[in-house]
């Protein structure tokens, strides 16, 4: 048997709580693997979208406010230790309509997200096919295929040693990405801008996108508080990873930005080229994404868990296994009804990662501190240290055994209060030798008045933002990728086909302009109309010739340009790739 110190009976019911092994630096790069790539692969669109200022902006300030938002949940740890979810935080503190509201907002955000992932492998299989056209809903059947027996993995301590290797594997995804991308020529239409080029939508849309970037760790906080080894180490583990998140976020999107303009792709592996660099750089990134999705998996499932994570059973194992089939499944449905993927990650950052960045850890705090100060023990202050109990766990199903608390560091010996230590968040605090962290008393002055307008902001933000982001989400599902459909081609034929019909799009972009200014922007014969002769060439809305005579007819889908009678050799470069066009359909 384990003996794990706590300082009160598992709530409702006694699911034995986890061995704490994951130390607090081994604990940092399980976030960065949880987070780090969960939205910096649509960052440079969305930096695009945003401008220079606005995007630089609101790449550090998402960054800045995840940092406090974990602080605000330290606060509330320091002040309850005992609590071992959101769920179960919520019901202490809140109780009643309030508990169950966060509750669902915090599953549903772990769920969707999933769902994105599930999305992002598929996208992957996809890229890594690029002599076939693989359509979404096969790529992410394939993909739930692969991440199954991942998702059977439920301990934290499990998961940390290839938190490592996922994190390692995004930094090396990412720089393949800068190298190879430095040899992809840059589209002639490409446009840079300072302030926000386009409307409000997009704009909320991206400043959305940068919020699911960077949020991350406030679901999972107290199943990672849980496992610890020292919980008092965790602001050493913030220190170490929001740094490292900024630099690789903004680096990223900076750079590709100001490499491709607003020509950059929406999922960065798209820029890769057609070769081994392809194969190598997706299959870095779905390893990434399928340690990140078993994180998150985790986070979620342990909810709803009646064993403890770390009982070897098969009842424990049989009941896992059901669930995160059922999760599975759902999260499939989906990803495919709504496939576009830069559009997904935006509306999750608006509404989910939002929430329980901006809302949710506030209001916790506010509530913790009040409990503290008001000296309510049933429901703001744990027992102390000194006079709990601990839990030994046994294998299986067996009842959990109380008995006086002793330190398991030193045995036999009484717990010992560290008197250094100041005391944070409250009027006075202790740290005991396993590594608790304990205040009492409320929050200062100062740091209520943040806290509500912290609230207040959030009250106003959410919507306004999930307004934005939905509205994009939805024009795109209605009018660019329907529920179940193909998704994007990602072949070397499309890619191909692309690049030629780009080069049609500004010629046929304006119909009112003259054929041969279309392509130079200014006359190419001011003043001689009499050495043009008229070119007809009838496209249909692809760009491409027309198929029939209703199209043809349609003065909608053709267009007719006028060019110089003795420069017949660009007239002949423009019809030749239309009929080669042709010929391949």
């Amino acid at each position: 048997s384990e003996t794990t110190p706590m300082t009160s009976a598992a709530p409702g019911g006694g699911v034995p709580l986890p061995k704490r092994n994951v130390s607090w630096w081994l604990l940092a790069f399980l976030i960065l693997g949880e987070i780090a790539g969960q939205g910096v692969f649509a960052l440079p669109l969305h930096l695009g979208r945003l401008g220079w200022v606005l995007g630089t902006a609101t790449c550090f300030l998402t960054l800045a406010i995840n940092y406090f938002s974990l602080r605000m949940m330290y606060g509330v740890h320091v002040r309850n230790p005992e609590l071992r979810s959101q769920a179960n935080a919520a019901e202490k503190l809140f109780g009643g309509a309030g508990a169950v509201l966060v509750r669902v907002v915090v599953h549903l955000y772990l769920f969707t997200i999933l769902a994105a992932y599930l999305n992002s492998l598929g996208r992957t299989i996809m890229n890594v096919m690029y002599e076939t056209r693989v359509c979404l809903p096969v790529a992410t059947a394939v993909a739930l295929a692969v991440v199954l027996p991942f998702a059977q993995l439920r301990s934290y301590g499990d998961i940390t040693a290839i938190s490592l290797l996922s994190f390692a594997a995004v930094v090396a995804c990412i720089t393949l990405i800068m190298s190879e991308s430095s040899h992809v020529p840059v589209p002639s239409s490409a446009s840079w801008s300072v302030w926000p080029p386009l409307g409000l939508t997009d704009t909320l849309t991206s400043v959305g996108g940068f919020f699911f970037a960077s949020g991350g760790g406030q679901c999972a906080f107290f199943e990672y508080l849980t496992e610890l080894e020292r919980p008092k180490d965790y602001p050493r583990t913030l220190t170490l990873t929001t740094p490292i998140l900024f630099g690789l976020y903004y680096g990223t999107a900076a750079i590709m930005y100001a490499r491709f303009g607003d020509a950059v792709p929406g999922f960065l592996l798209d820029v890769l080229p057609f070769n081994t660099s392809r194969l190598l750089g997706n299959a870095l990134f779905f390893f990434h994404i399928i340690v990140s999705f078993t994180i998150l998996n985790t986070a979620l499932l342990r909810a709803y868990a009646t064993h403890s994570v770390t009982d070897p059973s098969f009842a424990a194992r049989r009941e896992w296994g059901i669930m995160s089939l059922c999760v599975l499944g759902l999260a499939y449905a989906l990803t495919n009804t709504v496939s576009v993927f830069e559009d997904m990650t935006a509306a999750l950052g608006a509404l989910f990662v939002a929430t329980t960045v901006l809302l949710i850890p506030p209001a916790y705090l506010l509530y913790a501190s009040a409990q503290s100060a008001a000296g309510d023990a049933e429901a703001g202050s744990p027992p102390k240290m000194g006079t709990g109990e601990v839990i030994t766990i046994k294998k299986g199903d067996a009842p959990a055994e109380k008995k006086a608390f002793k330190s398991p560091l030193k045995k036999n010996k009484p717990e010992m209060v560290d008197p250094s230590t100041p005391p944070k968040y409250g009027a006075s605090g202790s740290v005991t030798e396993d590594g608790f962290e304990r205040v009492s008393g409320a929050v200062s002055a100062p740091l209520r008045v943040f806290l509500y307008v912290s609230i207040a902001f959030a009250l106003v933000a959410v919507p306004f933002l999930t307004w934005g982001a939905s509205a994009r989400l939805l024009q795109d599902a209605r009018d660019v990728a329907p529920p179940f459909s193909c998704g994007p081609c990602v072949t070397r034929e499309c890619a191909a086909g692309e690049e030629m019909h780009a080069a049609f799009a500004a010629p046929t972009s304006d119909r009112t302009t003259p054929f041969a200014e279309r392509f130079h922007s200014a006359p190419v014969y001011p003043g001689a109309p009499d050495t043009t002769a008229t070119l007809e060439v009838h496209l249909d809305a692809d760009g491409f010739p027309a198929t029939d005579n209703l199209e043809a007819a349609d003065p909608n889908l053709h267009w007719a340009g006028q060019r110089a009678v003795d420069n017949s050799q660009y007239v002949q470069e423009l019809v030749d790739p239309i009929d080669y066009e042709t010929r391949r359909r």
